[in-house]
């Protein structure tokens, strides 16, 4: 079977005789193994809309072509003695790709309509490009490997050229520098900066700072993913005259552009349409800013301030390294000075908003107390804490935080009080939040070592969402306590009826003292697919074929992609079962007439085709596949996917 090889090109000397075909034996899946399945599907069409041009062989039996993209490409396929496909294409593409894909199915198509191929000419310009991709490749390989070796002997390099200047008159320093000059005129500029700094001369510098910010952050990044094409501020400019500025003392000048920086930063990533390239490279100038930071002539809570002030205030995450920065140890002094700052400014935070703003009103101002906590413990004063947390509960609903500062402090009872404190002022409206809380409360229960209450816990949240996690975590706990035997029909009758476990006579568990979970109007009993769920996890393949025909029979219909799944958990018993319902979902995935759909139920196909041949029924598989063909034929692009399902080399498809 045909598998990935490393992009070389054969040196051989041209023979001058046509090769046999290399590709006769190849099937559509060892195209798969070798590209994948979503290349050879791209790989079709770029072949089926006649992007391969001035298709050609090597005398070594390569294929050599041009294929049309988003750009022209050279591209060339060749198959080793052991059966090993290797490409080469200009693409920016790393890996198998769909030009080589293309240039595969062309020369086939080719050999189908009986049409020669002719021999490449020697001076065929695609060969020097080829060439000189690969060689551009192995230079850049070379070129990473040497970086790793300069890098590791950097010391010793600048230790070299220290000795060089050392031994060097001042006269010959001055010409070099002069030379040097002449050749690279930033190292003008940069000498020029120096001179500046050094006279006190800081305007022109900061002038062409603010000059440049203006200028590199008044376009918006922006990348289009089907060509690649797009465009990347550089800040790079910046981040060195901002090192300049600093080496030359003036931290505070640094700081000043910093937020200037940061302003026009913020507002160029919210207009830019990239993959962050434009916020990484904004972020490349923090590390000045924040040597900058630590340099300044501030006051040590000043500088927390300016910190915590860029933090509060940054809508995109760009400058999280300042949240380091603020976890870096500092005076406790300025700590404290900071919490009481804080605190004076929570106390003045405007008063809740209308209900449509009020999420962000409270996410404001649970950010604003976390870092009050921060400070408080960093100032020594963790008495304050709890009661500042117990306050912004009750403002912002912020129990988990409170919850998890008891626990950790093992205020076990306090904890749980809270907890359902916070699930009754909740009630219905977060049902993610509650679910935090009750995890919380099962926390608190294991740490008291009260397993039955555990166990008890782990039903309800069964209960409030039955799944095989849910059905396991109840399991594993009340055989640590002898009850699984006991409790575990109560979970069915459950899942059967909707009769809740805890309020059968013989309950051997204590109450949870939570209201029972809310059902929604759509849940019904039985609830055959969590049923359904169990059996696969208890392995009970008889159980998932009787919960899944009595859900056919009610028509309850499937729950997706687990349909698969219970056809997986029976196909050792109930192997027909399996093809039927794999056949079910195929033909469902047919019907839609799409050629992503196609794709989807390929994958249901092959496994038919798997579990059939291992059955030793593959007459059965190729009648089945021979009546989708019959009755799909005018379907072009599922056609070529049944094809690719059949075995048979491609040229016999």
């Amino acid at each position: 079977m045909p598998t990935s090889v490393k992009k070389t090109r054969q040196t051989n000397k041209p023979r001058k005789t046509i090769p046999s075909n290399p590709f006769a034996n190849l099937t559509w899946a060892d195209l798969e193994d070798w590209a994948g399945s979503r290349i050879v599907s791209r790989g079709k069409n770029y072949q089926r809309e006649g992007a391969v041009r001035e298709l050609a062989l090597t005398p070594e039996g390569s294929l050599v072509a041009w294929v049309k993209g988003a750009r022209r490409y050279a591209t060339q396929v060749q198959m080793g003695k052991s059966g090993r496909l290797g490409c080469e294409c200009t693409c920016p593409f790393e890996g198998n790709c769909k030009h080589a894909v293309a240039v595969i199915l062309e020369y086939l198509a080719f050999q189908k309509a009986g049409k020669a191929v002719p021999l490449v000419d020697e001076e065929d310009e695609r060969l020097d490009i080829l060439d000189d991709w690969v060689k551009e490749n192995d230079f850049l390989e070379m070129e990473q490997e040497e970086e790793k070796k300069l890098k590791n002997n950097a010391a010793a390099r600048n230790k070299e050229i220290e000795n060089y200047l050392n031994g060097k008159s001042k006269d010959d320093l001055v010409k070099l520098v002069g030379d040097l000059r002449n050749r690279f005129p930033e190292i003008s500029i940069a000498l020029s900066d120096e001179i500046q700094l050094k006279a006190g001369r800081t305007k022109p510098l900061i002038d062409r700072i603010k000059r440049e910010i203006r200028e590199i952050s008044s376009e918006p990044g922006w990348r289009n993913h089907w060509n690649d094409d797009g465009y990347t501020p550089d800040y790079s400019v910046i981040q060195k005259n901002l090192e300049t500025l600093l080496a030359g003392g003036e931290a505070d000048q640094v700081l000043s552009l910093g937020k200037a920086l940061m302003k026009a930063g913020t507002q160029q990533v919210g207009m830019s349409h990239d993959d962050g390239e434009t916020a990484m490279e904004i972020g490349s100038c923090l590390p000045v800013i924040i040597n900058a930071l630590g340099q300044s002539s501030m006051e040590p809570v000043d500088k927390l301030s300016w910190a915590l002030e860029t933090v509060l205030q940054d809508e995109y995450s760009l400058f999280e390294d300042l949240t380091e920065y603020l976890h870096r140890k500092h005076p406790a002094p300025a700590w404290n000075i900071l919490a009481d700052r804080l605190l004076e400014r929570l106390r003045r935070f405007k008063p809740a908003p209308e209900r449509s703003y009020e999420f962000s009103w409270k996410f404001d101002r649970d950010q604003l107390s976390n870092w009050i906590i921060h400070a408080l413990e960093r100032a020594g004063r963790k008495a304050e804490i709890i009661p500042l947390c117990e306050a912004e509960a009750g403002i912002t609903g912020s129990h988990e935080r409170l919850i998890r500062l008891l626990i950790d402090d093992g205020h076990l009872p306090k904890a749980e009080q809270w907890v359902f404190l916070g699930i009754k002022n909740l009630g219905t409206n977060l049902p993610g939040v509650t679910a935090s809380l009750r995890k919380q409360l099962l926390e608190i229960r294991k740490r008291e070592k009260d397993w039955s209450a555990v166990a008890a816990l782990q039903v309800y949240e069964f209960v409030a969402g039955p799944s095989e996690s849910t059905f396991s975590a109840a399991e594993k706990v009340l055989e640590k306590i002898k009850f699984w035997s006991t409790v575990r029909p109560r979970l069915l009758d459950y899942l059967e009826t909707g009769a809740l476990p805890w309020e059968n006579s013989k309950w051997p568990l204590p109450p949870t003292k939570l209201d029972p979970p809310e059902r929604g109007q759509h849940i019904r009993f039985p609830r055959f697919w969590e049923l359904m769920d169990v059996a696969i996890y208890e392995k009970k393949p008889d159980q998932v074929i009787r919960w899944y025909d009595q859900n056919a029979k009610q028509a309850h219909g499937g729950y997706g992609g687990n349909e698969d799944r219970v056809a997986e958990a029976v196909k050792k018993d109930y192997p027909d079962r399996s093809v039927a319902i794999w056949k079910k979902i195929a033909e469902g995935e047919i019907a839609q007439v799409k050629s992503r759909a196609y794709q989807a139920a390929a994958v249901y196909l092959k496994k038919i085709a798997r579990l059939l041949k291992e059955r030793k029924r593959g007459k059965e598989w190729e009648s089945y596949l021979n009546k989708l063909r019959q009755n799909h034929a005018r379907k072009s692009s599922l056609i070529g996917i049944l094809d690719t399902l059949e075995g048979k080399p491609i040229l016999k498809t």
